[in-house]
């Protein structure tokens, strides 16, 4: 089908690799910019690239005296540009990911190493329902159904070793009920042509940042008795 990510398993808005993973590559015409390395099968994410660029266009020192602000805490960005730009670094930057946790489906998945575990029903379609709001904490996700696979010798996802691994399973466990502890419950609020942001239940046209701070009338809904 059009959402074959074969010989991945899974398809697009799934948790199997072939759900999540994709190819990459980076390019120069100047080889002193961008050194050849081949290719890699260590992890990226999506994140990532946030640090990695900010370090390629000069650092984290650059980005303060251009723009007069700190450099974000708690960032969730791996700088990679050592190991996929300079060549200089030789071990994988980063070596585990959270996939994604969905509290509508109760379903969550995490990447450590060779392993990943899978917990809840993977083929269960549930539509995220506007104005209820779904927790984020250990009752969000259905633990009792887990998969474990090594994703470095079976690509495929064919092979459960979740019975094998017991240990490897609670580890991963442990590592999404961490993140879930930081979590604020979501919202499900799905704009429309008709009724987009910023409305009456969302009353701010986010994420921007403007100027001193100050959110222009614009990007804010005129609600009687709001204020910004």
């Amino acid at each position: 089908t059009y959402t074959s990510n074969y010989p991945l398993r899974g398809y697009k808005n799934s948790l199997f690799d072939g759900g999540i993973r994709t190819p990459g590559f980076l390019y120069s015409v100047n080889e002193e910019i961008l050194v050849p390395r081949g290719r890699t099968s260590c992890y990226v994410h999506i994140s990532d690239w946030f640090s990695t660029l900010v370090e390629i266009a000069g650092g984290w020192g650059a980005y303060e005296a251009n723009t007069g602000k700190q450099p974000p805490s708690n960032l969730d960005s791996i700088d990679q540009s050592e190991f996929l730009i300079t060549g200089t670094r030789q071990t994988c930057p980063r070596t585990e990911i959270m996939v994604h946790i969905d509290p509508v489906r109760g379903i969550a998945s995490y990447i450590r190493g060779d392993f990943k575990v899978l917990f809840g029903n993977q083929y269960l379609h549930r539509s995220c329902e506007e104005g209820i709001y779904y927790p984020f904490n250990e009752t969000c996700v259905n633990w009792d159904t887990v998969m474990l696979y090594n994703i470095t010798g079976d690509y495929g996802e064919n092979y459960n070793i979740a019975e094998i691994y017991p240990d490897q399973v609670q580890q991963l466990k442990q590592a999404l009920v961490m993140y879930l502890a930081e979590q604020a419950p979501m919202q499900c609020q799905l704009p429309t042509i008709t009724d987009s942001f910023p409305n009456w239940k969302v009353p701010y046209c986010l994420p921007f940042e403007f100027p001193d701070d100050i959110i222009p009338p614009w990007a804010t809904y005129a609600l009687s008795g709001f204020s910004v």
